[in-house]
């Protein structure tokens, strides 16, 4: 039915009118920049390997005839590297050969650093890997060296994704600690693990252990604000910030990892739970339950960077995730991006964990307003805004 001339005018000025409201109410951010600090890491020296092989099995942990492989057996100075041991619950079901043992995690750590620091940089012999320069790298017997000596700093772990390892996230802990962040990555060694499911109860004993280790620790200690640590995660380690942040498995497979030392949780394509495969050998591996009924009780913040096309993080799964949430959450989706994001999307990445992190860690109060605000990241990929609950 054609309306008539007036009311075909009236409608066409409303439609102006919303598009007008819509621009308006669009906000698009800014890149944010790179930080001002320069950045240093704490020790991380190893023996070079044969092959590329050899040393993935290191990085990662591996388990074989002849026993595990970890970084430790490859440190040239293990007494210089911060590394932390977990102790594994006694529950063989849960954690077969591991259970009642003692496992090592090796830290990575960045920091920020004044510019005139003359400690050498370190190149990893390791080149099937991203970012393998670690800058104004400590030597053994070597104190940190912060860009200020007094101040007091938020801390953030990194929890990399499932049979990762730190020279894929060296880069994201460089431009974090550049903006005046500590930073920790853990070396799972997901390799090491006798199924996934102990690996992600694994990965919760050690997101403690590495918060008791590092503020305790007579260098770091005095330098970490405890009131201001946050958790970022890529896929799996997404998962792990979720528990950290009160996630429980409601089915009690897994036992609950909540930490509430950690305030505020990042995930970049998070992995909240799916099934693979196909019957008999179709896997359910949804451990916050396929309702997401268990991540009711994170009632901390999160922000989800998600793929509108990745396949093993299904982004209708992402957002259901965080609806089911409790407490603040915001999820911005990337159009045409996958599991794996291109270097295009990394500028709006790093602009959205910053922000949020000087939002909730410092409790900036511009950067809590433009959260609220702000649709989109101006440039690299089409970024947009899905779900934003105070």
């Amino acid at each position: 039915m054609m309306l008539p001339p007036d009311r075909r005018h009236r409608a066409v000025a409303l439609c102006i009118l919303s598009l007008a409201v819509a621009r308006a109410a669009a906000v698009e951010l800014e890149p944010i920049p790179p930080g001002e600090f320069a950045v240093a890491t704490t020790h991380f020296a190893v023996r070079e390997q044969a092959d590329a092989k050899a040393m993935f099995a290191f990085l990662n942990g591996k388990v074989s005839a002849t026993g595990t492989q970890y970084l430790t057996d490859i440190l040239v100075h293990p007494e210089a590297v911060p590394t932390v041991q977990v102790e594994v619950p006694a529950d063989a079901a849960l954690y077969g050969a591991q259970a009642g043992t003692r496992l090592p995690l090796v830290l990575l750590v960045a920091y920020p650093t004044t510019r005139d620091n003359p400690r050498a940089g370190y190149k990893f012999p390791y080149r099937e890997t991203g970012d393998a320069l670690f800058t104004h790298m400590q030597q053994p017997g070597d104190k940190p060296l912060f860009a200020n000596s007094t101040a007091k700093y938020p801390l953030i772990l990194l929890s990399g994704g499932y049979n990762t390892h730190s020279l894929w996230h060296l880069s994201h802990m460089k431009a974090l600690a550049a903006h005046g962040y500590i930073v920790a990555d853990m070396l799972h060694g997901d390799g090491r693990g006798t199924s996934f499911p102990s690996n992600l109860a694994l990965r919760c004993l050690q997101v403690r252990a590495t918060l008791d280790f590092l503020l305790r620790d007579r260098d770091f200690g005095p330098a970490i604000d405890p009131a201001r640590i946050g958790i970022t995660g890529e896929s799996a380690g997404g998962h792990t910030a979720a528990a950290a942040l009160g996630g429980v498995d409601s089915a009690g497979r897994i036992p609950a990892g909540a930490e509430a030392r950690i305030k505020a949780g990042f995930g970049l394509v998070p992995f909240f739970g799916a099934s693979f495969g196909i019957w008999p050998f179709k896997q359910e591996l949804w451990y916050f339950g396929e309702d997401h009924a268990g991540l009711r009780r994170v009632d901390r913040p999160f922000m989800a960077v998600y793929g509108a096309d990745d396949s093993n993080v299904p982004p209708e799964g992402v957002e259901a995730a965080l609806r089911a949430m409790g407490g603040p959450a915001t999820a911005i989706m990337l159009d045409g991006e996958k599991h794996l994001v291109s270097d295009a999307a990394a500028g709006d990445i790093r602009t959205w964990e910053i922000l949020f992190f000087n939002a909730w860690l410092r409790g900036d109060a511009t950067a809590r307003q433009q959260l609220a605000a702000a649709s989109s990241v101006r440039g690299g990929v089409n970024d947009h805004v899905t779900i934003r609950r105070p």
